[in-house]
């Protein structure tokens, strides 16, 4: 008997589920991941904020460098007004003065810090002071003399004053050099970092990652392949084997599931192999009544034909000597018992037949159907010339079987035909063949009087009739025979009628050489 299965402990709330397993292992790289996305978004922004202070230091050192052109405008056009006295030379004067202006506004605009401020208010400061100590003066005293204005310019004034707003103006471009510098250094630096911490982190990430799919791929392999011998050997038969216990949940669960599935199988197994024995016992049972009931059926038969045969001797002796010497009552008499007799005698051989069809064994051999068809045609022929039938034979195969059981079948279906044919009809009988796929289909058609569909299956009984004796004669057990004829074979006989017009009868012989061939 098979062991009973130990089910498992139920789940250990503490194992993990797949779902957590897989997620912890690869939490730590996604963290990562996700930490280099971050490093990698603040590092944009602060180069961002880094070109900024680039590209605002450069527009600063642009106008600082423009306000100094300026400057050198305004000094060039003063002192070539003073030196020609020419007051083209005034134009870019005023053209510098106006730029100036606008320049030392939009510098002052784009300052954001004190010492930047500061500057650029000194410089207007001096520019201013400039303009007044030193170049309105002398552009002044240069339209009354030449004289006058060389005597203010040797004075140096605005020269002094011009030299301070150049060293302010190198100053601030000094400030703002420095800026950028530090501003191009932090973008570098910046970029540097974003670049090692992304090519770091992303290597290492893939490695983590790496590691964790195999990690996962291991535990799931190893678990799934104890769960699938532990699987095999319950399918084997060992229900009594225990799947191993896994850190996984689910896994657990179907194992439990394996061990109820196990046990439930063990139960039906038994329940199967207690049915099996009985049944087996049963057909022992039914097999050992059925072979003591053709057993007596054929003695019986047998053994009744020797007192059958004297009492059918005696009754025809009777009536052959005493015919017309007795009244007529007891020739009746004489007459009805040889007709009982001669019953008696048709059904033990019919009983015979049915039992020798049978117990033969399966000793087949090669079997002419048609010649077989055309000798019990010539059997029958005086039937037919009594009814006035044909029996039209078609081409029929050669195949393997058992000549004397195809007798019985063919010899039992023609008689019929000719004998239940139709008042007033001669009958007509057609026997033809059919290959199908590993069998050969024989039909016996004919035009006589047909059978109602709800009769199929009891024509084909042992003693079952449909008409009287006095109608038809007959024992009823001619199909029977020829049926069980050919499910000696291992075919199958049909059947298809319409009553008042005829029935054809289909049975199927299998065809082993042609099974072989495939």
């Amino acid at each position: 008997m098979f062991a009973r299965p130990s089910l498992p402990r139920p789940p250990n709330p503490a194992h993990t589920s797949i779902a957590a397993f897989t997620l912890r292992a690869f939490l730590f790289p996604l963290l990562l991941l996700i930490g280099v996305a971050v490093a990698v978004v603040l590092g944009v922004q602060q180069n961002a904020r880094s070109a900024e202070l680039v590209s605002a230091a450069q527009m600063r050192l642009t106008l600082i460098q423009a306000v100094a052109r300026d400057v050198s405008d305004l000094e060039t056009g003063q002192r070539g007004f003073v030196i020609t006295g020419q007051a083209a030379y005034l134009e870019p004067y005023r053209r510098g003065e106006e730029a100036l202006a606008r320049h030392l506004r939009e510098l002052g605009t784009l300052s954001n810090t004190d010492p930047q401020r500061q500057s650029l208010e000194r410089i207007r400061t001096l520019i201013g002071r400039w303009q007044e100590q030193a170049a309105k003066p002398e552009i002044a005293a240069r339209r009354s003399s030449l004289e006058g204005a060389v005597l203010l310019v040797s004075d140096g004034t605005g020269k002094r004053i011009l030299d301070e707003v150049r060293r302010v103006l190198d100053e601030m471009q000094t400030r703002e050099n420095a800026r950028l510098r530090a501003a191009l250094t932090s973008s570098t630096a910046v970029l540097r970092a974003v670049q090692f911490f992304t090519v770091s982190g992303l290597l290492l990430s893939v490695t983590l990652l790496v590691l964790a799919a195999l990690r996962t791929a291991r535990t799931l392999t190893r678990t799934t392949s104890e769960l699938r011998e532990g699987a095999r050997r319950i399918a084997a038969g060992e229900y009594g084997a225990r799947l191993a216990v896994t850190p996984l949940r689910e896994l657990n669960e179907l194992s439990t599931q394996f061990h109820r599935m196990a046990e439930a199988v063990q139960q039906r197994e038994r329940a199967l192999e207690d049915t099996t024995r009985a049944l087996k016992a049963s057909n022992e049972d039914l097999a050992r009544s059925n072979r003591e009931l053709e057993q007596f059926a054929y003695v019986a038969s047998h053994d009744l034909q020797e007192p059958l045969r004297t009492i059918g001797s005696y009754t025809e002796l009777l009536a052959r000597r005493y015919q017309g010497q007795l009244d007529e009552r007891a020739d009746q008499y004489i007459a009805f018992t040889i007709s009982a007799t001669q019953r008696l005698k048709n059904l033990i051989q019919d009983l015979l037949a049915y039992s020798r069809v049978r117990q033969t064994h399966r000793t087949f051999q090669e079997v002419d159907t048609a010649a077989l068809v055309r000798e019990i045609v010539q059997d029958l022929q005086t039937k037919l010339e009594q009814s006035g039938g044909k029996v039209d034979v078609c081409s029929l195969p050669v195949l393997w079987g058992s000549a004397e059981l195809l007798r019985h079948v063919f010899l039992n279906l023609l008689t019929n035909a000719i004998k239940f044919h139709a008042e007033g009809r001669p009958p007509h009988v057609r026997v033809w063949a059919e290959r199908r796929p590993g069998e050969w289909a024989f039909h016996v058609q004919d035009n006589g009087i047909g059978i109602e569909s709800q009769y199929f299956e009891r024509i084909f009984g042992v003693f079952q009739r449909l008409h009287g004796m006095d109608t038809y004669s007959g024992s009823g057990i001619g199909l029977a025979v020829a049926r069980t004829a050919v499910q000696r074979h291992g075919g199958e006989m049909t059947l298809q009628s319409t009553p008042g017009q005829g029935s054809t009868f289909t049975f199927t012989i299998p065809d082993p050489q042609e099974s072989s061939q495939r």
